[in-house]
C-alpha cells in the first residue's frame, strides 16, 4: 500500500512525477518523428498541456473543488519552478502558456462532454500539433504513438486513492 498524501503539496509532487519532463528531439527519434529542438519544444508543451487536462479532471472527480484546486497550484508552482530545468521549455513565457493551457482545456472538455473516447482528445492534441507545423501530417499515427506513452492517465487516478488532505 502506498503512504498517504496528506498535503496538496504531495499530491502535487505525485503527479509531477508522472508528468513527462521535456521532450527531446532525440525521444521524438525514437518515435521516428524527425524534428527540430523547436518542434520538440511545442510537443513538449502539447504534451505537458493534454496531461494538465487529465490530471484536472481526475481531481474534479476525486476531490472537492477547493481541494483539487489547491493541488493544481501546487503542481503549477512546481511547473513553473522547473520550467526551463527540468521541464526543457526556455524561450517559452509559462504565464502565456498557463493561459493558451487553459483554451486548451475547454477545447478538450468540449470533446468529452459530446460523450467521446479519451482517444479523441490525443487526436485533438495530435491535430494542434499538425496545425502548428510541429509535426508533420505524416507523422500523425507516429505522434499518436508518443501520446499513448507519456500521457498516464491513469495512473493519475492511482495517485488520488492516495490522498487524503487534512
Amino acid at each position: 500500500m502506498s503512504p498517504s498524501l496528506r498535503t496538496a503539496a504531495q499530491a502535487a509532487e505525485a503527479f509531477y512525477a508522472l508528468l513527462p519532463h521535456g521532450v527531446s528531439p532525440a525521444t521524438l527519434q525514437q518515435y521516428g518523428i524527425d524534428a527540430s529542438p523547436e518542434q520538440a519544444q511545442e510537443v513538449a508543451r502539447e504534451l505537458l498541456s493534454v496531461n494538465l487536462y487529465w490530471i484536472s479532471c481526475a481531481l474534479k472527480a476525486w476531490l472537492p473543488e477547493k481541494d483539487g484546486g489547491r493541488v493544481f497550484g501546487e503542481l503549477r508552482q512546481r511547473l513553473v519552478g522547473t520550467w526551463e530545468s527540468e521541464l526543457g521549455l526556455a524561450g517559452h513565457d509559462a504565464d502565456a502558456y498557463f493561459v493558451e493551457m487553459e483554451k486548451r482545456h475547454k477545447t478538450y472538455d468540449q470533446i468529452t462532454q459530446k460523450g467521446q473516447p479519451p482517444v479523441m482528445v490525443l487526436s485533438e492534441t495530435a491535430a494542434i500539433l499538425e496545425s502548428t507545423a510541429a509535426v508533420g501530417a505524416e507523422d500523425r499515427q507516429k505522434l499518436l504513438a508518443l501520446l499513448f506513452d507519456l500521457v498516464p492517465a491513469d495512473q493519475y487516478g492511482a495517485v488520488l486513492e492516495n490522498v487524503e488532505l487534512g
